[in-house]
């Protein structure tokens, strides 16, 4: 309750500290490259990566150096199989975009796993938690309705406090609601068997991020998937 309060009383600072980012922020393209493809060989396993500029690839360059096709790469390596992966991110999408995609999105295959990442929009546009929760409930639901065999890993919201490009005390407050945002996913996600809330631990502290301060690179996007793809085999890889 105190760190709601506190969110709200730097808003009227944070706000304009906000709009001034928008103009002054560098912005980076999403991946080139084909937004579906497979790696491996081996039995078939369909990912679908659905979301944000995150799996839209921006900073990484190519579509081969995103997270999604990356967590693809290392899925296959690691366990001898072909993954046919498909891509449908795109940046600045919040949750409710998300939500949109997945209802009507005709995947080439049923998918076997449902890579999602969303979040930092609905923080940055105010969305109300209330709102969110609701909405991160929708989410799992529709991805359960349309493939019930499918596990949905939602990667969770980064450590916006940390981010190098907004100024104080506008990183302090995103942190803040980043934070509470990523709470509300894991306890939502955890009403649902076949959905899983991952951590996200790339953070610029102690990785590669882009010229933009805002995202990771494709060289952090590497060790991103790497640790995606342990935990949805259940071990870590090397």
């Amino acid at each position: 309750m105190a760190h709601r309060l506190l969110f709200w009383l730097l808003l009227p600072v944070t706000a304009l500290q906000g709009l001034w980012l928008k103009r002054i922020a560098t912005r980076l393209p999403g991946a080139a490259g084909e937004r579906r493809g497979v790696v491996g060989e081996g039995p078939p396993t369909h990912l679908l990566a659905v979301g944000d500029s995150i799996i839209d690839g921006v900073g990484t360059g190519t579509m081969t150096r995103s997270l999604p096709v990356q967590f693809a790469a290392e899925l296959a390596a690691a366990d001898s199989r072909a993954v046919h992966w498909t891509v449908e991110g795109l940046s600045g999408r919040d949750i409710g975009d998300v939500i949109d995609c997945l209802r009507s999105i005709e995947s080439p295959a049923s998918p076997d796993v449902v890579l999602v990442s969303a979040g930092v929009n609905d923080v940055t546009g105010l969305s109300s938690t209330r709102n969110w929760r609701k909405r991160v409930r929708e989410l799992a639901e529709i991805t359960g309705q349309r493939w019930p065999q499918a596990r949905l890993l939602f990667a969770g919201l980064p450590p916006m406090a940390l981010f190098p490009l907004p100024p104080q005390p506008l990183r302090f407050s995103l942190g803040l609601r980043a934070a509470a945002f990523d709470r509300i996913a894991r306890q939502v996600l955890e009403g649902y068997p076949n959905a899983l809330h991952v951590p996200t631990e790339v953070n610029p502290r102690e990785h590669d991020f882009c010229e933009d301060g805002f995202h990771p690179s494709a060289d952090s996007c590497t060790l991103w998937a790497r640790k995606l793809a342990g935990i949805e085999l259940g071990r870590d890889l090397p």
